[in-house]
């Protein structure tokens, strides 16, 4: 068993946590069955449907290591709003095998949706000294079809190549329609030719069925609390012929088997709190002792660095005001881009490195 699993497995649930429209409704009930089930589900339902609402965001990432290389650290604080998409048709247009006819779709959807996002990244402390030792900060709005960024919050560092490249200390827009319309081509080939990246919907409906297999709830009023039993979910047969990408599972070695009864003591929760209809917060919360990975690590057969010796992760996420409409504004005066100036920014670009 590869250790990379775990993580597959993490991302798959933190994910779950952020969209509720990214797994399948029938998926999320794991042992909830009756009322529990139908309140859940519908809560799932009406969250993905709107087509409005707001949003903040608390992530951790902690990932402890003895190469301090190996070791991160990192916080992300956002909030955000948005209107006219929603959250479901992001996935049905994600789950499409045709690049040109998600490439078509996003153009369709950027031209209705408006929204407004603010991140604010806590760096690990290699990576801080790029902005003097303070979060980075990325401001961004998507209204009338074009993407702006305040190049103002971006690190002091940066700002004399922005100067060289006549991009504004400011607010600055794309026109991404303009954008869309004269990539779309160029880059559904490229996605074509890469093999369709967007093909794995059938084995992202296998782990959401194997997921809610091992998922164990209850139930505090409101209040949906569940785990996963990691060691029943890799030892399942399924996921150890999924795991095997199309090849004949083979018997598990001793090293696979201790790694399977380390996942014990790790631990993998997502909360989701009720506000009426809909979800009103969701919580996940992932942690992985050093005796965990370091028996997933021997159990491997492409490891090539020592294990972190923990790792954890938090996240919290509220939602507000879903369905009712939010206020996004374009900043005043910002200069917009068409695809033809981008085209000429990046080919000075490249001029300039050769």
């Amino acid at each position: 068993m590869k250790s990379r699993l775990l993580a597959l497995c993490m991302l798959f649930v933190l994910l779950v946590a952020l969209v509720p429209g990214a797994m399948a409704q029938d998926a999320v009930c794991g042992n909830l069955s009756g009322d529990d089930c139908t309140a859940l589900t519908t809560a799932f339902t009406n969250t993905a449907a709107s087509s409005s609402g707001a949003f903040t965001l608390d992530t951790t990432i902690d990932i402890q290591a003895e190469d301090p290389s190996q070791a991160v650290n990192l916080t992300i604080k956002a909030d955000g709003k948005f209107n006219g998409v929603n959250m479901a048709g992001m996935t049905d247009m994600s789950a499409m095998s045709d690049a040109t006819a998600a490439i078509a779709s996003l153009t369709e959807g950027v031209k209705s949706f408006s929204g407004e996002l603010n991140l604010s990244i806590g760096l690990p402390a290699e990576a801080a000294a790029m902005t003097g030792g303070e979060p980075l900060v990325l401001n961004l709005i998507l209204v009338d079809g074009v993407g702006y960024i305040d190049f103002s919050k971006l690190p002091a560092a940066i700002a004399p190549y922005l100067q060289q490249m006549g991009i504004p200390n400011s607010w600055a827009g794309l026109d991404l329609i303009d954008t869309l319309t004269n990539a779309g081509g160029m880059a559904a080939s490229s996605i074509e030719d890469s093999g369709d990246v967007l093909s794995g919907t059938e084995d992202l409906a296998k782990i959401q069925a194997l997921v809610s297999k091992h998922l164990q709830y209850t139930r505090s009023g409101d209040t949906f609390s569940g785990t996963i039993d990691l060691p029943g979910l890799f030892s399942d047969p399924e996921f150890q012929a999924l795991a095997s990408e199309g090849e004949a599972a083979s018997e598990l070695t001793p090293e696979q088997t201790a790694a399977i009864e380390s996942l014990k003591d790790a631990k993998i929760e997502v909360t989701y709190t009720l506000n009426g209809d809909k979800i009103g917060s969701i919580t996940a919360n992932v942690s992985v002792p050093g005796s965990t990975l370091a028996a997933l690590d021997a159990a491997g057969e492409d490891s090539t660095s020592e294990a972190p010796t923990s790792i954890n992760i938090t996240l919290s996420m509220n939602y507000t005001g879903l369905g009712e409409t939010q206020t996004v504004t374009a900043p005043a005066g910002a200069p917009v881009a068409k695809f033809a100036d981008l085209m000429t920014l990046v080919g000075g670009m490249m001029g300039g490195m050769q």
